[in-house]
């Protein structure tokens, strides 16, 4: 007997009545040296691409505006927009660069340090004075948890001297991690702040803010954004301990949170990572906060034309636990197959979608009117069959509230703002559309049933819960059921 909250794909396909059903969860991919070209780029919109990522420890302000220009060009050529997020560097700490890579062999001692040493095997690294409470016999980890030391001792000139745990290679630029220790970097370095205002003033969409720890980090890039932090909408990354014991206070002040499981994984234990993932975005979904989960999904098809099962059942259970969406970085920035990661991550999280989610949105508490109103709409739409739930929004206030009840219908959301529509981009369940508003309340409706009939190829008659609070000067805030064809 099957189970009432398993359908199967032609249960799938029967419940939308033949109305395109967009994925809901979002895929935010990461361009880098190998994708960072308008065709490139074009080819990962349309495998399912709805946000493009730029980090900023690797991208110059050049390479940033480059994807940024080629990204709106784009978007003037699609009925949805594909929004753009910046990634900032924050204080990470890193080996410095260098010309050739450096072998460590299993057993040998090699000297982490600010300077080159005399007489001895060596890696500088960046920043090295400011991290605080190392202990013999702690352990450093090293590109992302690549290779690991062991700590031997620290000298007077904050020189490490460590045994090597696993045999590897280490090059330029790489991660250097401390588990355990404090980093004393500010999590908005200068570098993140020129970062920040070139990107703004380019119009990114969306800033991830590394290695927030605390509020205080949170409130110090709002003070910098000044005026502009309405422009923007911000991502707090939780990376190390620091960040998950203050999770709840920068996840009520924030957008949303990016669960950035390749520092988290060495930070913390990592048999308590898959808890840790599910219980940030379970604090989120309780907020009415977006969550993305991030590092590592299909880390395989870097090199590889196919994901892992592991993999796959991983992407799978971050849509069962309701994640917003989910980002693609060295699959989609180096690998090989980035057009075909894209497409994977579609068709995986397409299938999970047949199954429910843990409905921790249940566990948001409404606050306003409003938020009843679009919790109303979600559950009205399915109890009469909608074929969809249609949202007219200047800001995306609306869109984005329905979008926190998770609804298993489509929601369409037209704006007469494109910075609205771009926006919209990373809200799950959401099409972000652009339509002209008029005076008239009917005529603009009906407009918005005209693009879906073009676009979408809707035949026959279709149901549609319209809610709109742009109209409330002329016409009481309300949700409305309408048929159209």
């Amino acid at each position: 007997m099957k189970h009432k909250n398993f359908f199967s794909q032609r249960d799938y396909n029967k419940k939308t009545k033949n109305l395109f059903m967009e994925r809901r969860t979002k895929i935010i991919s990461t361009v880098g040296p190998k994708t960072n070209t308008e065709s490139f780029i074009s080819k990962l919109c349309v495998a399912g691409t709805n946000v493009i990522r730029i980090n900023m420890s690797h991208a110059s302000h050049a390479e940033l505006e480059k994807i940024i220009t080629i990204v709106k060009k784009i978007n003037k050529s699609k009925i949805c927009s594909v929004g753009i997020m910046i990634d900032t560097q924050g204080p990470e700490i890193r080996t410095a660069p260098i010309t050739k890579s450096i072998q460590l062999i299993k057993g040998e001692v090699v000297h982490l340090t600010p300077k080159a040493l005399k007489g001895a095997k060596y890696i500088i690294v960046d920043n090295l004075k400011q991290v605080k409470g190392l202990k013999k016999g702690g352990k450093v980890s090293l590109d992302n948890g690549a290779i690991d030391l062991k700590i031997k001792n620290i000298d007077k000139d904050k020189n490490v001297k460590c045994e090597v745990l696993d045999s590897g290679e280490i090059g330029s630029r790489k991660h250097v991690n401390f588990p355990g220790a404090k980093v004393t970097l500010p999590s908005l370095t200068d570098k993140d702040k020129k970062d920040i205002k070139y990107a703004i003033s380019k119009g990114v969409d969306f800033i991830a803010l590394s290695f927030c720890r605390s509020k205080k980090d949170l409130n110090e890039l709002k003070k910098f954004l000044g005026k502009k932090v309405s422009d923007v909408e911000i991502f707090v990354k939780i990376e190390d301990q620091e960040g998950l014991s203050n999770l709840e206070e920068v996840i009520e002040n924030s957008d949303g949170v990016m669960v950035a499981r390749g520092d988290l994984g060495i930070e913390t234990d990592i048999t308590n990572l898959p808890y840790i993932q599910r219980n940030i975005i379970k604090i989120a979904s309780s907020k009415g906060k977006k969550s993305i989960v991030a590092t590592q999904l299909l880390e395989s098809m870097i090199d590889s034309p196919h994901p892992s099962r592991a993999e796959v059942s991983d992407v799978a259970n971050a849509v069962y636990e309701g994640t917003d969406a989910l980002m693609l970085s060295g699959e989609t920035s180096i690998g090989k197959y980035p057009v075909e990661c894209v497409k994977y991550i579609d068709q995986v999280a397409r299938n999970a979608e047949r199954s429910e989610t843990l409905h921790f949105e249940n566990n948001f508490k409404q606050q306003t009117d409003w938020h009843k109103l679009a919790a109303t709409s979600v559950k009205l739409a399915s109890k009469i069959d909608a074929d969809a739930i249609v949202v007219l929004t200047r800001s995306g206030f609306t869109a984005n509230l329905i979008s926190r009840a998770k609804p298993t219908v489509p929601v369409f959301a037209f704006s007469n703002r494109l910075e609205t529509q771009s926006k919209l981009s990373i809200s799950s369940s959401t099409q972000n559309l652009f339509l002209k508003f008029t005076k008239d309340h009917e005529k603009t409706i009906n407009s918005a049933f005209e693009v879906l009939k073009k676009h979408y190829k809707m035949k026959g008659r279709k149901k549609f819960v319209v809610i709109s609070g742009v109209f409330s000067d002329i016409y009481a805030d309300a949700i409305q059921i309408r048929s159209f064809g």
